[in-house]
């Protein structure tokens, strides 16, 4: 009878590796400071997924359309200060 404990610890480290980057999305790069007034969402269906995105006016008056992750996009709403509406309260 062969032993196969090595096998199973590979199969569990595997597992244990999938379940670690699960969470892991691309990492986004911020957008400017400013006023949220409006919020977007477009649909990938090569991925089913959902890409969101934050419009915020600056300032100076300018508007710029960024990508967000779905924790900043749910935790802003129009009208609320970017970033800090992304802060951990």
């Amino acid at each position: 009878m062969r032993n196969h404990r090595p096998i199973l610890a590979v199969v569990a480290a595997a597992a244990i590796a999938a379940l670690a980057l699960t969470g892991c999305g691309p990492t986004l790069p911020a957008g400017p400071a400013g006023r949220v007034v409006d919020k977007d969402r477009d649909y990938k269906p090569a991925t089913k997924t959902y890409w969101k995105y934050l419009t915020v006016r600056t300032p100076d008056g300018s508007e710029h359309e960024f990508r967000v992750s779905k924790s900043d996009y749910d935790s802003c709403m129009r009208g609320s200060s970017y970033p800090k509406c992304t802060e951990v309260r």
